[in-house]
């Protein structure tokens, strides 16, 4: 799945259980039909995050689960 969406909250996590790799982001996106999503957000585009920012929501597997996770336009 990869669809254009807007990215309308966020949160750094810097403490997480032992499985995840701190820092990550999670957050709620926007696609165009309103449908809210939990994502996942790199820590390579931490830098970036800002509420509104346009970006793909794209679905992948990890070694702790599948996950959906927010990629900004560059």
């Amino acid at each position: 799945m990869s669809t254009v969406s807007k990215l309308i909250a966020f949160s750094i996590i810097h403490v997480a259980p032992p499985a995840f790799k701190t820092p990550y982001g999670v957050g709620i996106a926007q696609n165009d039909s309103g449908t809210k999503l939990l994502v996942k957000i790199k820590n390579e585009y931490l830098n970036v995050l800002k509420s509104g920012l346009e970006g793909e929501i794209q679905s992948e597997k990890t070694e702790t689960g599948q996950f959906n996770f927010f990629v900004p336009k560059e």
